[in-house]
């Protein structure tokens, strides 16, 4: 009989493992940050990013993490310097008027819990630009007028 309940014991720990070893792998994921380009359409995961040329060298970038059950601030900042970095060609840009948000999606798992998704915008100028401070300005202003 004791080897039996060992051999049972054994069966169960071996799927407890595995079964938090699934769970740690989901875990790790939600949440991340995203190099999903949204103006190709959404991803499963709800995070990435997409941009828009004001001007030559400067961007409007918008980014978000993938849902998740907690605000991760860092993985909008991540995703957004991945749209700044592919937009400038380098990672040679000014960050300007940065707005860090989170909203409820609406989502939620099986147990209730709601999820998360964390926004970025904010003006990339990349080091490569022409534009002066004023055109700068102005092309802001506009862009901000029409959101």
């Amino acid at each position: 009989m004791c080897a039996l309940f060992q051999l049972q014991r054994g069966f169960i720990v071996h799927k407890l493992v595995f079964a938090l070893a699934g769970l740690a792998s989901v875990v790790s994921l939600a949440g991340c940050a995203s190099t999903h380009d949204l103006t190709k359409g959404n991803n499963m995961m709800g995070g990435g990013y997409k941009q828009e040329e004001l001007g030559p060298g400067l961007f409007y970038i918008y980014a978000r993490s993938n849902h998740a059950p907690w605000a991760n601030m860092e993985a909008a900042r991540a995703t957004w310097r991945t749209g700044a970095e592919r937009a400038c060609g380098s990672a040679e840009y000014d960050e300007l008027f940065i707005k860090e948000t989170e909203r409820d999606t609406g989502l939620q798992n099986s147990s209730g819990v709601r999820y998360l998704v964390t926004e970025r915008t904010a003006y990339a100028k990349c080091d490569s630009s022409s534009l002066s401070k004023e055109e700068i300005k102005k092309l802001i202003e506009r862009n901000a007028a029409g959101k």
